[in-house]
């Protein structure tokens, strides 16, 4: 898109910019809670369903790991304000070809994907977890 419409609409580079950089930002921070978080939950659940002791993992408490991924969705959430600014929420310019419509349109949807994800996570994910980690036993 910046090839063919950047000299018309130089706001352009600013979105790829933002969206490259949240790419490569949300590869990290998924990776982190596939790796590690995750992980952990299915282990505290499966401790406190068989009554067995838990080590503390090595991140420390899970609530402290919590609050570092919701810093990383409220960054995610802010670049997504401004590019939805940027693009003036999705909506392309008259002069748009199908290209520039379709990508919009694609935009907007992983934005209301993420913002579905963060707060399934926020919400509903993270509170459950914080309160099972305070009913299993830990071991050091």
């Amino acid at each position: 898109l910046c090839a063919d419409h950047g000299d018309n609409h130089p706001e352009l580079y600013e979105i790829k910019a933002l969206f490259l950089d949240a790419a490569s930002d949300l590869d990290t921070h998924m990776d982190k809670e596939e790796r590690t978080m995750f992980p952990f939950i299915i282990q505290m659940k499966r401790a406190h369903s068989k009554g067995l002791f838990l080590e503390t993992p090595p991140f420390g408490s899970l609530e402290n790991q919590v609050l570092m991924m919701k810093e990383e969705h409220n960054a995610e959430g802010q670049r997504f304000k401004r590019i939805a600014t940027l693009s003036n929420n999705y909506t392309p310019p008259t002069d748009s070809c199908a290209t520039y419509k379709v990508t919009f349109g694609m935009l907007d949807e992983f934005e209301k994907n993420l913002h579905k994800h963060i707060h399934m996570e926020n919400n509903i994910l993270f509170p459950k977890a914080i309160s099972l980690e305070k009913n299993v036993e830990h071991v050091s």
